[in-house]
Formats: C-alpha cells, structure tokens, sequence
C-alpha cells in the first residue's frame, strides 16, 4: 500500500472508532422511547431534544470530518471497508455496557470481519476512480428514496421485531453507502466548496444522509444494537463496492487474485457480521424481544 493508501486507512479507522461509540449512544437514546409513542420523524425531533443522543451526534460529526478527509486519500471501497471495523469495536462496547462477556464464536465472527477487510486491501487493492455525471447523480439520488422507503415500509409487516431490524438496518447500510458517493465529490472538492458540483454532492450527502438515519433510528426502536448494526455494515460495504466497480469505474490491481480478495473478502465480512448477530446472543432474552421503555431524558 502507498502513503496516501495507509492514510487512508488511519482516518477511516479513527473514524470507524468514533461511529462505534455513536451509535451505542444513539441506540441507548433511541431504545428509551416507546414505539407507541412516535413516528419516525416524530422521533428524530424528541431525539434532538436528548442530551445522550446529541453527544452520540457531536462524535459523528468529528467522525465524518474523519470519514471526508480519508477519501481524499483513498478508494470508497477502501475506506468503506475500513469503517467496517466500526461493527466490531460498537458490538464490543455494547458487550461491556451489558456487562455480558462475549462467547468464543462472537469473538471468532469478530475476526472473520477483520480478516475479510485485510483480504479486500491486501488482495484487491482498489485505486482509480471518478467523479459521478449528473445521470449517475440523480439516479444515486432516486435509489436512496427508494431504498430508505422499502426499509420504512419493512416496519409496517407483521415480521418479527429482529427481522424488521435487520432488513432496515440493511436499507439504512445501503443508504450510506450511496452518501459516501456523494461525500467522494465534497471530498475532491476542497477549496472550491462553493462550487455548483460541490453544492450539488453536499446537498445528495445531506438527503442520503437523512435518509440513512431515518430508517436506522426507525430500526433501533425494534430491536437491540447487535441485531441494527451488522445489518447496516454488512450492506454498506457489498453496495459501495457495486455502486464504485459500476458507476464510478474503481478498479482491482490486475489478475484473478484481485476479484477473489474483493469477492472473498466481502463474503467473509459478510459471514462475520452475520455470526455476530446471533452469537454469543442469550436465548429469546427480554431485551430481544422488546426495546427497553424507559422515558428519554
């Protein structure tokens, strides 16, 4: 890997640490206030009223600047990737707030994950790319409304509450992975952010963004952080990948090795994170089942 490469691997996984510590916070603020009580834009609005929630926003502030700079140096695949190491450090830190020590196969699950990102940087290396056309723009655009509404919709079935959760935590992963393409444009525009393309990507980052945690908060009503969260990693870094390799021509280093590390190491990371939601998990617990009912602060 070059310098810019390894730059962009330290910010992303800084950034990755901050994300993790958000959205314990922001799970914790979110479970405190009953289903019955609001809508999904109802509870965003109660949610900014919340001291814990708002802390849980102000570190995902610092770890967007994070996030922004990284891709200046490095591939959405890549960093994209990286951030994936925020599921293990967020399932961790929920581990220890529930004083729960993890088993050995949630620790296995765990590494799976890491070893899956080692294979996608070490393997395929991800270079190149470009910046999206106003076609690919608005299409991004469109896909995240379509995306973030099916994840709201999954709300209204008759599913069990974990599977609601993770069908919108992937709704919710897929729509940051289409704000990191937006975010790409901010981030090669420094110094001329008042520019109409920089405008543009700043206001498709602002809309998918919105989206994203719409439906993610949504999620965290129905369910606990280690049944929300793999589902929105899983699905950030398999869409990023498609939607990089598709629209915006990112490219593998030459050779069959490069296409099984990308392939293989999204799979494990896949695998990873879906071992991580139920190992380790107590069988049909309480805190499974319902969202805790406490009264938000």
């Amino acid at each position: 890997m070059n310098r810019d490469a390894l730059v962009a691997v330290a910010l992303a996984f800084s950034a990755a640490t901050l994300f993790a510590l958000t959205t314990n916070l922001h799970r914790g603020a979110a479970s405190a206030v009953p289903m019955e009580d609001v809508g999904p834009v109802r509870l965003l609005l109660r949610l900014l009223r919340t001291p814990r929630w708002l802390l849980g926003s102000f570190c995902a502030m610092v770890a967007l600047g994070l996030h922004t700079v990284s891709l200046r140096f490095g591939t959405v695949i890549l960093v994209q990737a990286v951030l994936s190491t925020g599921l293990v450090l967020a399932l961790g830190l929920e581990a220890f707030r529930e004083r729960r020590r993890p088993a050995v196969l949630e620790v296995g699950a765990w590494v799976l994950v890491v070893a899956g990102i080692v294979a996608v940087l070490s393997l395929a290396r991800p270079h190149g790319g470009r910046h999206i056309g106003p076609v690919a723009f608005f299409a991004t655009l469109a896909l995240a409304f379509v995306v973030a509404s099916a994840g709201l919709l999954a709300g209204r079935t008759r599913l069990p509450r974990p599977a609601v959760a993770v069908v919108m935590g992937c709704a919710a992963g897929t729509c940051f992975a289409l704000d990191a393409v937006f975010l790409k444009g901010v981030a090669g525009s420094a110094g001329q952010l008042t520019s109409w393309p920089a405008l543009l990507d700043l206001g498709g980052f602002v809309v998918a963004s919105v989206l994203g945690n719409l439906v993610v908060q949504r999620a965290y009503q129905q369910a606990p952080l280690r049944h929300v969260l793999p589902a929105v990693t899983a699905a950030d870094p398999v869409a990023a990948s498609l939607v990089w390799l598709l629209l915006l021509h990112e490219h593998l280093r030459p050779g069959p090795v490069a296409v099984a590390g990308l392939v293989g190491g999204l799979a494990a990371m896949v695998v990873g994170i879906v071992g991580a939601t139920s190992a380790g998990v107590p069988e049909e617990s309480a805190d499974d089942a319902l969202p805790e009912t406490a009264t938000a602060s």
